[in-house]
């Protein structure tokens, strides 16, 4: 994808593209689709000059993912002036949501790519790496939230120069000054996500799960204190791998202590794989131009063909709630969306293939309702709207704090008899009570 048409030296190209933020917002027009890549990568100053003009602008449909922080254009009074539409959900998200705001997009993580490409953004702005010595920047910390192919097809693609971004390892990340129409350059500073406190529960789910994982095994974690609670579990194991769509911090540990080293990979040994970063500044400076690690679109790091070439691929998920036949949903409370599919159902699947492989969903098995009382997060039956995200058919192993269950080939009657035991001792009778009911149990 070449924009521009002479021979220019890239430096001057570059020189020649520089504008201001507000000269890049005022290539939005009406009923127009930009897309602005998530996390660390949305491009501050684009996106604060595109609020300025929010109210002049009607039906502008903004399409972004986990935005670490509140931006101008979340603001209610921007209402049917921009559209907003998340394929991820968090925090900013949630608000949002409530507030009619913003819409969620229900897609797995392998088809971020597939839904920006259908949406035709006329505009493309994300924040960028300055350009190394041949003139390439780097799309950086979440690229793995936007895809190559909407750079390629857009109108006008606007980087947002930012020397605090990392450039990351991989090719599939990299995108030429000569195939950018507009520069900004602007030092935003980074919104850190720093490691969640590990909880007493966590640690008990992580020790469960760790006693599934053999050394030798390739990981895939996911985010938050169970997840830091996992990290700190592996580093009793030897010689693991990594291929996951998220790279955290505690990846970074695992790393650098020699836990994860990929000696046994069956797929890209000695590598760790990723599409995106969460996590603070140790971690990025850890990852720039890291040779240790390979970073690649969302579509690839997640294709559950892709996944299965691993061996002993060890997935590892949370869900919110499950049924006693073994429905997990991790996504949505009720018709309240919680979060998003992300890539869990990937790594299920991929983990399926896998040569040895498995696949974990946890959860605490109670939380605390509104009124503060105790409730379970096994049920009979999961409230009326709750989205199911993982089908019953894939679910494989199940962790609480109370326990294992592994439900794969199991019957109904079996999986509720598993359930139950790894659910919190106070709330067992009822889950049988309940099961007999339905006559899954005898």
């Amino acid at each position: 994808m070449k924009r521009e048409k002479d021979n220019l030296p890239w430096q001057a190209q570059y020189q020649a593209k520089l504008c201001s933020a507000s000269q890049a917002a005022s290539l939005v027009r009406n009923q127009a689709s930009v897309s602005l890549g998530g996390g660390c990568c949305i491009p501050e100053g684009f996106v604060g000059a595109l609020a300025e003009r929010g109210e002049e602008l009607q039906q502008v449909s903004l399409l972004a993912g986990f935005a670490l922080k509140e931006y101008a254009y979340m603001d209610s009074r921007f209402k049917g002036h921009f559209n907003l539409e998340t394929m991820f959900v968090g925090s900013m998200e949630r608000n949002s949501i409530r507030e009619g705001i913003t819409s969620y997009v229900p897609i797995h993580a392998n088809q971020i790519g597939k839904w920006l490409e259908a949406r035709h953004p006329a505009v493309v702005a994300t924040a960028m790496s300055p350009p190394d010595e041949r003139g390439y920047m780097s799309r950086s910390l979440y690229a793995g939230l936007s895809h190559r192919k909407v750079f390629e097809k857009a109108e006008k693609v606007i980087a947002e120069v930012n020397s605090r971004l990392p450039r990351l390892n991989g090719s599939d990340f990299n995108i030429h000054v000569s195939e950018v129409d507009f520069i900004i350059e602007n030092d935003f500073e980074l919104t850190e996500t720093n490691d969640i406190t590990i909880s007493a529960t966590e640690k008990a789910i992580a020790g469960h799960i760790v006693e599934l994982i053999p050394d030798g095994a390739t990981v895939q974690l996911g985010l938050g204190g169970l997840a830091n609670a996992v990290g700190y579990f592996l580093r009793d194991k030897k010689d693991l791998g990594m291929h996951a769509e998220v790279i955290s911090n505690s990846i970074m540990e695992l790393v650098k202590e020699g836990v994860v080293n990929g000696s046994r990979k069956s797929f890209q040994p000695g590598k760790v794989l990723g599409c995106f970063c969460i996590g603070n500044q140790e971690l990025w400076e850890f990852v720039h131009e890291n040779p240790d690690f390979i970073f690649h679109e969302v579509d690839y790091i997640n294709d559950p063909e892709i996944i299965g070439r691993n061996d002993n691929l060890i997935s590892i998920n949370n869900t919110l709630m499950m049924d006693l036949t073994g429905q997990a949903a991790s996504e949505s409370i009720g018709p309240v969306q919680f979060s998003g599919t992300g890539g869990q159902v990937n790594f299920v699947h991929g983990a399926a293939r896998s040569r040895g492989g498995k696949s974990i969903l946890s959860f605490a098995s109670t939380y605390l309702d509104s009124q503060g009382k105790m409730q379970s997060r096994i049920m009979p039956i999961l409230p009326a709207g709750t989205v199911i995200t993982t089908s019953r058919n894939d679910v494989q192993w199940v962790v609480t704090e109370f326990g294992v269950a592994d439900l794969r080939w199991k019957s109904i009657r079996e999986r509720a008899k598993a359930l139950i035991n790894i659910a919190h001792p106070d709330f067992r009778d009822y889950l049988a009570f309940e099961a007999q009911k339905y006559h899954w149990l005898s």
